[in-house]
C-alpha cells in the first residue's frame, strides 16, 4: 500500500459561538481538555478511552458494495501550539474480506479557537491499490465525503452542546440556537 498514493479529502470547520463567554481564551481553555472535546465529537457508547489523549472508537457501520463495514480506529489527540490536534494512528475497516481489513484509512483534524469561533480542518484519506481504477476512486470519494459529513454534524451537534454546558447555562441557550 506504501506505493500507492493516497485518495485524500479535507473539509474546513467553522463554528461561530455567540455570547460573551465564549471569548478566545475561554474556547482555548475548552479544547484544551482534549478529551473532553473528543469525547463530545465521538459516539460515547462507541468510544473508550485507553489513557490521556488516546483512545479507541469503533464507528456506525457503512455499507460499502456487498460489504458491512465497521471501522475502528485508533486515535491520539493532544494540545499542541494552541490547537487541539487530533490523528489516527491506526485503523482496521472490521467486515471486509480478510485481505482487505488493512486497507490504509487515515484522519487528522485540527481546531483551533478565536473570538466567538472555533476554525479549523478535517482530512480523511484511503490508500487502497482500489482507488487506482476510476471505479474504486470514485467509490473511495463518495465514502470519504460521507465520513467528512458526518464529522461536520458532530462539530455542529455533539461538540456545540457540550462547549454550550461546558460555557454555562447561558451561553447554552444561545449556541443551541446557531445552526
Amino acid at each position: 500500500m506504501a506505493d500507492q498514493p493516497p485518495l485524500l479529502r479535507r473539509r474546513a470547520i467553522n463554528l461561530p459561538i455567540p455570547g460573551p463567554p465564549a471569548s478566545r481564551e475561554r474556547l482555548q481553555a475548552y479544547l484544551a481538555l482534549v478529551d473532553r472535546p473528543l469525547t463530545a465529537l465521538l459516539a460515547r457508547e462507541r468510544l473508550q478511552i485507553v489513557a490521556p489523549g488516546q483512545f479507541t472508537y469503533r464507528s456506525n457501520p457503512y455499507q460499502i458494495l456487498h460489504w458491512q463495514v465497521v471501522p475502528t480506529l485508533n486515535l491520539q489527540a493532544g494540545w499542541e501550539a494552541d490547537q487541539l490536534e487530533v490523528r489516527s494512528t491506526s485503523c482496521r475497516l472490521v467486515g471486509l474480506r480478510d485481505s482487505m481489513e488493512s486497507l490504509g484509512f487515515t484522519l487528522e483534524a485540527v481546531l483551533t479557537a478565536e473570538e466567538k469561533v472555533l476554525n479549523g480542518w478535517a482530512e480523511v484519506g484511503l490508500q487502497s491499490r482500489l482507488v487506482a481504477s476510476p471505479i474504486g476512486r470514485r467509490v473511495g470519494t463518495l465514502a470519504l465525503e460521507r465520513v467528512l459529513d458526518r464529522i461536520e454534524r458532530r462539530v455542529g451537534r455533539g461538540l456545540r452542546r457540550d462547549l454550550g454546558a461546558w460555557l454555562g447555562q447561558g451561553a447554552n441557550a444561545s449556541i443551541a440556537g446557531v445552526s
